[in-house]
């Protein structure tokens, strides 16, 4: 008998014309070995498929950025009951597109691990210092310039079910203790995600960037395993983030001192502080990696 894997989908608002192709898309692609359910969380009155047995639509308000992005684990414990029924769960952003079949063996959690993340291309074999982590300490996100390894993509992960929802109720946690205190991480939930990825690396099976490669910039050789679609060829993506501020010439050089030449210095206050990444937890059941693949990896 075939393992289960539910993929956890998000498509409100404009996004909802990314469905149709993404269910074809995935349906027959992505990981074809397993049983696939699609929790469809949308404010559609319908959507493609739903009756057919491998469709769930979900309710879900769409909500203004960035707390369209930022909340979607509440989203996803909506469903915890259900979903805590699969093998696996994974999480995929609404403008994904496999160009090919991507198998089991590629993706899932292996060697002991428990879920699974993608590296960002951009960022692929940087220098931690240079990445655009959160970086108040303020912030549950909050990752000192002496520290990190990688940084990965938020818009695809999953792992073994269990794992999985206990990350959701992590992040949740962290999140909602940010917002509290008038925090919203730089990049929402990718740098929650970020965080948890640098204080516990030993959970994550942290793949290569061609599974999740933006479509204007194509790896060499047909080396993409999953693309993301280009969101302008779809929609308006500045009615739903929102146009950035244009820059006068002093804004811009000094952006690029600040991203290109304070990070040194940053890193120095950061050693002298003696600030790391300390794994720690809102949530007893991260603490405790009381789950298959969490134990003694802290």
């Amino acid at each position: 008998m075939p393992k289960t894997i539910a993929i956890l989908y998000i498509c409100t608002g404009s996004y909802r014309v990314f469905w149709p192709g993404f269910y074809e898309n995935f349906r027959q692609n992505f990981l074809p070995e397993l049983d696939k359910t699609f929790f469809v969380f949308t404010d559609a009155a319908q959507v493609a498929g739903e009756d057919n047995p491998d469709v769930r639509r979900i309710p879900q308000k769409a909500l203004p950025w960035p707390y369209s992005t930022l909340q979607r684990f509440d989203a996803f414990l909506s469903q915890e009951a259900a979903l805590a029924g699969y093998d696996y769960l994974f999480f995929a952003n609404a403008n994904l597109f496999c160009t090919g079949p991507v198998h089991a063996e590629e993706i899932l959690p292996d060697a002991g691990r428990s879920l699974t993340a993608v590296c960002h291309l951009p960022y692929d074999g940087r220098n931690p210092l240079f990445h655009p982590y959160e970086r108040r300490p303020a912030s549950w996100a909050g990752i000192p310039y002496n520290g990190g390894t990688y940084y990965v993509a938020g818009g695809l992960n999953g792992g073994t079910a269990a794992a999985y929802l206990a990350l959701c109720r992590e992040l949740q946690a962290r999140t909602r203790e940010d917002l509290d205190r008038g925090i919203i991480a730089r990049f929402h939930d990718e740098s929650q995600l970020n965080r948890l990825v640098a204080e516990w690396p030993r959970r994550f099976r942290v793949l290569p960037p061609c599974f999740c490669v933006p479509e204007e910039t194509p790896l060499p050789n047909g080396g993409d395993r999953i693309r993301v679609l280009q969101k302008s060829r779809f929609l308006d993506a500045e009615a739903v983030k929102g146009a950035p501020k244009p820059q006068n010439f002093f804004e811009r050089k000094w952006e690029a001192f600040t991203l290109n030449w304070l990070p040194y210095l940053w890193r120095a206050r950061d050693t002298l502080l003696r600030r790391r990444v300390t794994p720690r937890a809102a949530t007893s059941g991260w603490q405790t990696g009381n789950y298959p693949g969490g134990e003694g990896d802290g």
